[in-house]
C-alpha cells in the first residue's frame, strides 16, 4: 500500500499515513461521531434507495467490494444510472461529509453486486 496517499482531518489537520494497520478510509472518531454502522446493498439493476435522508447524519461511507464491476450513486436521492451518477468500480471508496450527507442517496449497479456502506452521526 502506498505510504505517501494521506487522509487530512479536518479537526487536527494533521496527517495519518495509509498503512495495513491504518487502510483507507481512515475515520477519526472526533470528526465523525462516536460510532459508524455498517450495511450492506444488494444491488438488482434498478435504480433503488442507498440510505434514507436522515438530518442527524454527519457521513455516509459507500464501498464498492473489489469483485464488483462498475456500479454508481446519487448523493440527491433522484433516480439513478450508470452514467449519471457518482461512478464506482470495484474498490473504490467514497465519503461524504456534512450537510451533504444527510439527503437520501439512490444507487444502481448490476444484479448481485454489493455495497458496504457505513453512517455516522
Amino acid at each position: 500500500m502506498a505510504q505517501d496517499i494521506a487522509y487530512q482531518s479536518a479537526v487536527r489537520r494533521s496527517a495519518i499515513p495509509v498503512s495495513d494497520a491504518n487502510p483507507l478510509p481512515v475515520v477519526l472518531t472526533n470528526l465523525t461521531g462516536t460510532a459508524l454502522s455498517k450495511s450492506s446493498v444488494t444491488m438488482t439493476g434498478a435504480s433503488a434507495e442507498l440510505v434514507p435522508a436522515d438530518a442527524a447524519r454527519r457521513i455516509v461511507i459507500v464501498c464498492s467490494t473489489k469483485a464488483n464491476g462498475d456500479a454508481a450513486f446519487d448523493p440527491t436521492g433522484g433516480s439513478c444510472a450508470l452514467d449519471a451518477g457518482i461512478p464506482l468500480s470495484g474498490g473504490d471508496t467514497v465519503q461524504i461529509t456534512g450537510k451533504e450527507a444527510q439527503s437520501a442517496m439512490t444507487q444502481i449497479g448490476t444484479n448481485g453486486q454489493k455495497l458496504t456502506v457505513y453512517v455516522g452521526a
